[in-house]
């Protein structure tokens, strides 16, 4: 499946796709990270990235979508703390670390062995005491084609261990949709 074709028709047709607000497990996140540098993963059209901003975070923002990316730029002055980078997550590289690192609506999009290799890059990406923010899907959608259905307490498991501390945990059921989401902190 071209999720990038699908993304990039999706911002033309309907550019405020998702609304202006951000997760609330993203807005739930700043109790335990409230200043400082952020990365967006899939940043998409921006809602959370906008929010980072509006909290007075530097953010980096990374999609393959060139559409999301474009409609980020015409809301945002020249001058703001923000910088877009147009790739796929898994190619992205940098040898910056930072204090918060989210990624919301993104990992369903990932098989097993990619998801594993995202978390394990965003893990190495955080700093000593920085939080990730993570929600992903826990039931297909419409279209039966994304490539992995988190299972109950699945996305703690990648967190497991002496470097994290998780902090809030929720298995959020929408109705036609639930969502796993993750707010974890780095010890060391």
């Amino acid at each position: 499946m071209n999720f990038k074709k699908r993304f990039d028709q999706k911002y033309r047709d309907t550019p405020n796709v998702f609304g202006n607000r951000p997760m609330p497990i993203l807005e739930k996140a700043l109790e335990y990270m409230s200043e400082g540098s952020a990365l967006d993963l899939g940043v998409g059209n921006g809602r959370n990235t906008l929010y980072l901003l509006s909290k007075n975070f530097s953010v980096t923002g990374v999609d393959m979508s060139k559409e999301g990316i474009e409609l980020i730029k015409s809301r945002v002055p020249e001058d703001s703390k923000l910088k877009l980078v147009i790739s796929d997550v898994l190619d992205f590289k940098t040898d910056e670390k930072f204090d918060l690192i989210c990624a919301i609506g993104l990992l369903h999009f990932l098989d097993n062995e990619n998801i594993s290799k995202l978390i394990t890059k965003m893990k190495k990406m955080t700093k000593s005491n920085g939080v990730n923010v993570i929600a992903a899907r826990m039931i297909q959608n419409l279209r039966q084609d994304l490539p992995h259905i988190f299972k109950h307490n699945e996305l703690k498991d990648y967190y497991i261990g002496n470097d994290w501390e998780i902090k809030e945990y929720q298995e959020i059921d929408r109705g036609r949709s639930k969502i796993a989401a993750l707010i974890t902190q780095k010890l060391r």
